[in-house]
This record gives C-alpha cells, structure tokens and sequence, in this order.
C-alpha cells in the first residue's frame, strides 16, 4: 500500500470515529447557572455516563427522561448519593423519594432554581424523541438566564 493509500486509510478512519463519537454524544459544558455548573449530554451511553456522574465533584440535579436515570441506577445504586434531585420530564413509572416529575422540559427549567444548591452541577440529559426540541428549550434557557 502506498503511503498516499495509508494516508487515505488513515484519514477515513478518523472520520469514522469521529462520526461515531458525536452519535453517542459528548458531554458539554454550558457555563453556570444559578451558581451551579452545567453541562448537557445528548444521548449518553451508560457506561460513558456513570463514572462522568461519579467523577463530578458537587452533587447533581439531573434533568431528563426517566430511561437513563433509571439505568444508572440499576447498573449502580450508590449513584444516587451523588444525585440531589432527578428531575423528570414526561410520564414514567420511574419512582424514587428524588424525583419531581414535569410534564415537560421548560416546567423543569422554572424548576431548577428552587432545586439548585451551590456548589453544585446541572446536568441535562436526553435520549428520546424530543432530544432536538429539548436541546433546543435548554440552550434558549441558559442564554435567556445567563445574560441577566
């Protein structure tokens, strides 16, 4: 193989990871928010989000749909000692003595104040159908909040 052909090979394949990286998405940093650091992750993978959520140094108020929280928490029970608050956005038989249930993304944002403690982290997640829209309500928040 030449080296123009290894150099074609190489380039092919670190688009492809790249691809992929961004298909299970990375988790973001979004600046803070009533005191609170935040970050948002599309569409995390369980084994990427657990230890991220371990590793955090404050506790979390977590926002999104119930499927990963209740993920986490059956892959490692004790993650729920780092979680201040699980803050659900649409139905789920999910329970838990954490959680505050909305019906959907911008009641959870009104809700994020009064659930917040500093020093602490934000983390919004979401990896269902209304991910674009959510994603799309979340960063409309934090410029709208973040400016004031």
């Amino acid at each position: 193989m030449s080296d123009k052909e290894k150099s074609g090979v190489k380039n092919f394949v670190e688009q492809n990871s790249e691809l992929s990286i961004s298909r299970k998405g990375t988790l973001m940093p979004k600046g803070k928010l009533f005191g609170m650091d935040v970050f948002i992750w599309l569409y995390p993978d369980v084994e990427s989000l657990n230890p991220t959520i371990e590793s955090f140094p404050f506790d979390v108020v977590w926002i999104g749909n119930s499927s990963e929280m209740e993920a986490i928490l059956e892959q490692n029970p004790t993650i729920e000692k780092k979680v201040l608050h699980f803050l659900i956005i649409g139905e789920t038989e999910f329970k838990n003595e954490k959680c505050l249930y909305f019906v959907d993304i911008n009641e959870a944002l009104i809700a994020i104040k009064e659930n917040s403690k500093k020093p602490g982290i934000v983390l919004f997640t979401s990896t269902d159908s209304n991910t674009e829209y959510t994603n799309l309500q979340i960063n409309n928040f934090l410029e709208l909040v973040q400016i004031q």
